[in-house]
């Protein structure tokens, strides 16, 4: 599929898991840092909006084992974690262009614009250019209901777009649709390109303040297996501290 960028919360890692490129960097081309997911700031008072969410540190306990996906292997530099502060969350504004490119990024659900106050993920990939990543954010108040709502406008705006491998451009279809039974709301979304072998396969699930995403990026298949790996991570997932504000 698509070339593969990884942000790190504590520093900027590289790791080279896609299937032509990879770059450390962010979407737009700058360098990733943790100052662009938002600076951290001391545990949360009760009075605070973060009070409630858990924070990186514990949302890596939640993440699924290297096992779920035996026949890849773990990169253990390439986990995103925001330990045990939280993060000053930071919304921006995402150009469309911007944000159908980013959804073929390891980090495609920050194409909602929407910053979460924690988060953990790691990655999991062959040489091939298979590769399964997980995240799992918490978000004060209503915003991860936000981000959920803004993923879901860029699945819909991108459904036909342009993107370059290897200096080629190929145009990238993307089919969305709802998934019952899971949290609050969930999508399951498909990338593909008649041009481009294999496929991928984006999965949220929102349960109150927290969203769980998956990608599978299948050099053979459709990348299905986000959404079975999307059910089971969810199921480690505590009933979740639900909207505020």
């Amino acid at each position: 599929m698509t070339p593969h960028l990884r942000r790190a919360f504590a520093a900027a890692l590289c790791a080279g898991a896609a299937l032509a490129l990879t770059a450390c960097s962010s979407a737009d081309g700058s360098p990733t840092t943790a100052a662009a997911a938002g600076s951290a700031v001391a545990t949360p008072s009760p009075a605070d909006p973060n009070a409630g969410l858990p924070n990186g540190t514990k949302m890596t306990g939640w993440l699924l084992p290297a096992g779920v996906v035996p026949k890849l292997k773990a990169d253990s530099q390439a986990v995103d974690n925001s330990g045990d502060v939280y993060l000053q969350p930071a919304d921006k504004t995402i150009p469309k262009a911007q944000a159908c490119d980013q959804l073929g990024q390891t980090d495609w659900m920050d194409a909602g614009g929407i910053g979460p106050s924690a988060a953990a993920g790691d990655d999991f990939a062959d040489a091939y250019g298979n590769e399964y990543y997980q995240q799992v954010n918490a978000y004060q108040t209503t915003r991860a209901a936000q981000e959920f709502a803004a993923l879901e406008k860029v699945f819909a705006e991108c459904k036909a777009y342009p993107t370059k491998i290897s200096g080629a451009t190929y145009t990238m279809h993307v089919k969305a649709k709802p998934v019952a039974g899971l949290g609050d709301e969930a999508v399951a979304a498909t990338l593909s390109s008649p041009d481009i072998r294999g496929g991928e396969t984006l999965v949220m699930i929102r349960s109150g303040r927290i969203l769980v995403t998956t990608m599978y990026d299948d050099q053979s298949g459709s990348g299905a297996q986000a959404l079975t790996l999307a059910r089971r991570l969810l199921k480690n997932v505590p009933a979740a501290p639900a909207e505020a504000g």
